[in-house]
């Protein structure tokens, strides 16, 4: 069987995805259904640990060479030659309860301009840059590898695409430059901002011609900062009551914010302005699609524990033929996607479709007037499905056009898995909720 698709991003012109599946990068026409790049990312899970072994070596060794002021040159001397006799410590093996490392790619993003994709590896804790050139054979050239302090979770790019801005799971934000061939050392990195709470998010924004950085958390905040100066704080956005997992701004409107996360509702601001403008109930809408596995763990369960809604992807749809604004809401592990109809004067949200879906969703994309959607599925069946915004059924049903994209999409997948249990993360969005014993 082959193991789901993991995340999936089109570019603005609709004619090309790309998706990831463990260590591996697809990248495909959607006109023809053709691979026109790809990439499988062939660094040891180990080399972090090794490394940690290297630098734990250094400091032996720089430790036993130092002299101390009272010694004489005959023992600095006997120290310097047993100097390389020290005792080797053992590569760090994670304990109890440590998060294991996967070789696989954590986040994905194409810049502004579509010239760049960027992901983040969990192996190495590194942002991988790629050039985006189709016409090459591969489309996917990878630039440079920039390794950080701590594991990368989100990334986004400034308004001209010339800086890298990334979030990690400690709460700091770095930039580096990208267009350089040249990693910056890790060590000499050095955060433009930071949160005390684990990041979740990252969007650069412009407002009269300034750049701002957003940033969501675990601990329900959204810091608006400005950029380059980000010594200096715009403002905090107070409305969420649980983590804050997604952040998206309208391209038809980047005065609007969009936010979600453990909360039952999304948040629509005015961003620049600190005002919440509304708030859009999900609650009634996704329970019949929640089961068992959205109630909290057996330990913080109780009698009245609701099953538990989380956020994956927020995206939003101008709708040429109607001039509709549409707000497209993916909830984790569930059969459903949920559709709005956005309105501008009121900046508020009314329920329009619920998609139906026969397959837990993984993620979501947006592919010309339909929704490309990846399924949690455990067969040799079809990876991905297509929903139409002016239809309540699934296309590949009726059309035969897409019924080839869709099966060549899926059969260029190449990571096969014996069963279920080799799946990587899919489902990972609810660890961020904070549970407390009391």
């Amino acid at each position: 069987m082959k193991h789901p698709y993991q995340i999936t991003v089109t570019d603005k012109s609709g004619d090309h995805l790309f998706v990831s599946v463990k260590n591996h990068l697809y990248a495909f026409n959607l006109k023809t259904g053709a691979v026109v790049g790809s990439w499988v990312d062939t660094v040891d899970i180990s080399v972090p640990l090794k490394k940690q072994q290297e630098d734990k070596i250094k400091v032996l060794e720089q430790e036993a060479l130092k002299k101390d002021s009272n010694e004489d040159e005959e023992s600095a001397s006997k120290k310097l030659k047993n100097a390389n006799g020290i005792k080797i410590p053992k590569i760090p093996v994670p304990g109890p309860g440590a998060p294991p490392i996967y070789n696989y790619v954590r986040s994905l993003t194409l810049s502004n301009n579509g010239r760049y994709l960027i992901g983040t590896t969990d192996s190495d804790k590194a942002a991988v840059i790629f050039n985006v050139d189709f016409s090459e054979e591969n489309c996917l050239k990878l630039m440079k590898r920039q390794i950080f302090p701590k594991r990368p979770c989100a990334v986004s790019t400034s308004a001209d695409d010339s800086t890298l801005i990334v979030a990690d799971k400690f709460g700091d934000v770095y930039s580096i430059p990208i267009d350089t061939s040249e990693p910056v050392d890790e060590k000499s990195l050095v955060p433009i901002l930071g949160h005390v709470s684990m990041l979740s998010d990252v969007l650069v924004a412009q407002h009269n011609n300034k750049q701002f950085i957003l940033t969501g958390d675990r601990d329900e905040h959204i810091r608006i900062t400005n950029y380059p100066r980000t010594y200096v704080v715009k403002n905090w956005l107070f409305g969420h009551r649980e983590f804050v997992s997604n952040l998206h701004i309208p391209s038809f409107d980047p005065s609007i914010l969009i936010s979600g996360g453990g909360d039952d509702y999304l948040a629509i601001w005015k961003w620049h302005e600190n005002k919440l403008l509304s708030k859009v109930q999900l609650r009634d809408l996704i329970q019949p699609f929640l089961n068992d596995s959205h109630l909290p763990p057996e330990r913080f369960l109780k009698d009245d524990s609701p099953k538990e809604i989380s956020i994956v992807k927020i995206l939003t749809y101008a709708n040429p033929k109607s001039n509709e604004k549409l707000l497209v809401v993916l909830c984790e592990n569930t059969n459903c996607i949920l559709t709005f109809k956005l309105d501008e004067n009121e900046f508020s949200a009314t329920h329009k479709q619920t998609f139906e879906t026969k397959y837990p969703l993984i993620d979501i994309t947006l592919y010309q007037d339909t929704i490309l959607a990846t399924l949690d599925i455990e067969s040799e069946d079809n990876l991905i499905e297509l929903y139409n915004f002016d239809v309540d059924s699934v296309l590949n049903d009726s059309s035969k056009e897409n019924l080839s994209l869709i099966n060549s999409i899926s059969l260029a997948n190449n990571c096969d898995v014996e069963s279920r249990k080799d799946f990587y993360p899919l489902y990972y969005i609810n660890s961020l909720r904070k549970r407390s014993e009391h």
